[in-house]
């Protein structure tokens, strides 16, 4: 077989297995920007995101571009939990186009969410939280020398913005995206989000557990307990979703800011269902997003005077520091590079999972990492291009996890790492992160180890599209006509409509769904030879020569995860054509389900990972 050629430019039509000695990006170290190297000194640094974590919360400045810089900026306060992970990309956008606006922009991640320090049993969150808004709008100001402040919070974001908001006088606008009608009546939401998404084991603690995030029983509490200020603010924007626009909460809640004073704009939030249902089929709603900027920008002075970059800032623990970088072609990649207080013995790169944002399915790639600096391992939280917070050349409303090209973002991060000093490379990656992991590694001699986690899809094709389409195009119907269902505020008759509508979906489902079956069998059982042509399997041929040059292989599924038919495909039953081979083990997570929301699967997996990288996993691995 020839092998096809690997390209690392994202125009590239395909992966494949030719063996790269080093990455084409190794010769040129201006292709990443971090935080213990200068910035440059042209205007280039107004086109980048530059981190500016400080007071234990991780946060991102996006620059004014150009010469079109206004003396107003905007803060972000982003959604809670699950939402805010499906909701990551979409704020990240809107950060880009309010900067190009002119508009200098901080994003920032609540203490104990995301990339901040600290975990969700921390009491007083509330409290807390909004003091978080406090310093964000006092960091802007020193940052970029604005004398103007836009709060824009988003769904819980949205609420606390307001308290934020109206317990100071220097605010100039603030825009309420999505906002719950009331603290209650999150509460209430956030509930019946995790009885549809899914049963979530008692934890005897109370509180509500959607995805993997908690929320504790005491913050639940002070929840139910949190109204809307009178007065937040004198110019106000408040875009709510086209079923909540006409329902009695949202049109209240617009109607309790309309005041003489007050400066009101509506806005209908088209394409909410669809951004927050899963952080893989979210879409970017683009339109509501321009409106955003559009109202931001609205009668902004010019900027009175350049200011400088910023110095970037680094988050410190007792067991680990981190900081995050851009870095690769033009700076789009992002990542957060935690290190080890001590000289770290291995590095791993940890990858997206579908659009799951660097953050991880239940916070689990934040609390790997960090668990990981415990035992001396040095990681990078990775976000593949038009992911989470790395850029893409142009934004897509939804991103093709299955990009030929996406193994060349592993290859710039190897890149970065080797120049902080950090070698012996494994990468992890679940579900398409795992896909995009082995293509790298069969890329880059320099990754000597993979972690592949429910691995679906070795080469891409239609067996795997037909489905993934399916899925992506149902979810967000399926997961609004629950919500209403469990919407206490709906009438009895209400409800049946919603009931009716899902059977309808179910029933569309069924009807399909042999049709899909017949298509996915054929694809099948061409996709062994689909990316050859001819009787070569491919995949075997790439397990062979890993372990011929002794990358070692832990392949970890959930138990009866249907990658496992995937590797069976290419590799044989148990996949024992695979674990025969030197340096290749794997390995079953019991009661574990796809992404591992349960914290025993996160356990099992985080054990399996640290005893791989210490070498002291049962398998043959030398």
């Amino acid at each position: 077989m020839t092998p096809p050629e690997f390209s690392p430019e994202r125009r590239a039509d395909r992966c494949a297995f030719r063996i790269m000695p080093h990455s084409p990006f190794a010769t040129r170290p201006d292709n990443f920007l971090c935080a213990n190297r200068p910035l440059p000194s042209s205007p280039a640094w107004r086109r980048m995101m530059i981190p500016v974590a400080s007071d234990d919360c991780a946060a991102w400045l996006h620059p004014a571009a150009g010469p079109a810089a206004r003396d107003r900026g905007v803060v972000l306060v982003p959604a809670l939990g699950f939402e805010e992970l499906c909701t990551r990309r979409t704020l990240r956008i809107l950060a880009d186009r309010l900067a190009a606006a002119g508009l200098p922009t901080l994003r920032f991640d609540l203490h104990g969410t995301a990339d901040s320090l600290g975990d969700d049993t921390a009491p007083d969150r509330l409290a807390r939280w909004t003091a978080d808004i406090n310093r964000a709008v006092d960091r802007l100001r020193g940052l970029t020398g604005v004398t103007e402040v836009v709060l824009i919070g988003l769904r819980f974001g949205a609420l606390v913005a307001a308290h934020a908001a109206a317990g100071r006088d220097d605010i100039a606008m603030l825009g309420l995206l999505a906002p719950p009608a009331s603290g209650k009546a999150y509460a209430r939401e956030t509930a019946a989000l995790a009885r549809i998404i899914a049963a979530q084991p008692a934890n005897g603690a109370g509180g509500i557990t959607v995805a993997g995030f908690h929320v504790t029983e005491a913050t639940v509490q002070a929840l139910k307990g949190l109204g809307w200020p009178a007065a937040p603010c004198r110019r106000l924007l408040v875009a709510a979703p086209g079923q909540a626009a006409a329902g009695k909460g949202a049109k209240g809640l617009a109607d309790r800011f309309v005041a003489p004073d007050v400066t009101l704009q509506r806005l209908a939030f088209t394409g909410y269902e669809r951004m927050i249902c899963d952080p893989t089929a979210s879409e970017a709603p683009f339109a509501v997003i321009d409106e955003v900027v559009a109202w931001a920008g609205d009668g902004a002075s010019a900027a009175l005077a350049p200011v400088s970059a910023p110095a970037p800032g680094l988050l410190k623990a007792d067991a680990f520091t981190e900081e995050a970088v851009t870095f690769g072609p033009d700076n789009r990649l992002a990542g957060i590079l935690c290190r080890p207080v001590r000289q770290a013995a291995h590095t791993i790169i940890l990858t997206n999972s579908g659009g799951t944002p660097h953050i991880g399915w239940a916070r689990m790639t934040v609390t790997f990492a960090r668990a990981l600096a415990a035992e001396g391992i040095a990681s990078l939280r990775l976000d593949f291009q038009g992911l989470g917070d790395s850029r893409a050349e142009t934004d897509e409303p939804t991103p093709f996890y299955y990009d030929t090209a996406t193994p060349a973002d592993i290859i710039a991060a190897v890149d970065l790492l080797a120049a902080r000093g950090l070698s012996d490379v494994t990468v992890s990656g679940n579900c398409s992160g795992a896909h995009h992991a082995f293509h790298a590694a069969l890329a880059d001699r320099r990754i000597r180890g993979l972690v592949l986690t429910n691995l679906q899809c070795f080469i891409w094709g239609p067996r795997y599209k037909l489905p993934l389409g399916a899925w992506m195009a149902a979810l967000p119907v399926s997961i609004d006509l629950k919500k209403r269902q469990e919407d206490e505020e709906l009438s009895e008759a209400a409800r049946q409509v919603a009931r009716w509508k899902e059977r309808t979906v179910a029933l569309a489902r069924r009807y399909a769904k042999p049709a899909v079956q017949a298509l996915q069998q054929l694809a099948g059982r061409l996709s062994r030879h689909e990316a050859t042509g001819d009787a070569e399997n491919p995949v075997a041929a790439g397990f062979d020569e890993l372990s011929r040059r002794g990358t070692r292989i832990l392949l970890a599924y959930s138990e009866g995860d249907p990658g496992l038919d995937e590797l069976a495909l290419y590799m044989g039953p148990d996949g024992i054509e695979a674990t025969r081979l030197a340096g290749v083990a794997k390995r079953i997570i019991a009661g574990a389900d796809h992404p591992m929301t349960q914290s025993h699967a996160r356990t099992a997996l985080l054990a399996l990972m640290i005893g791989f990288l210490a070498g002291r996993d049962e398998a043959r691995a030398a």
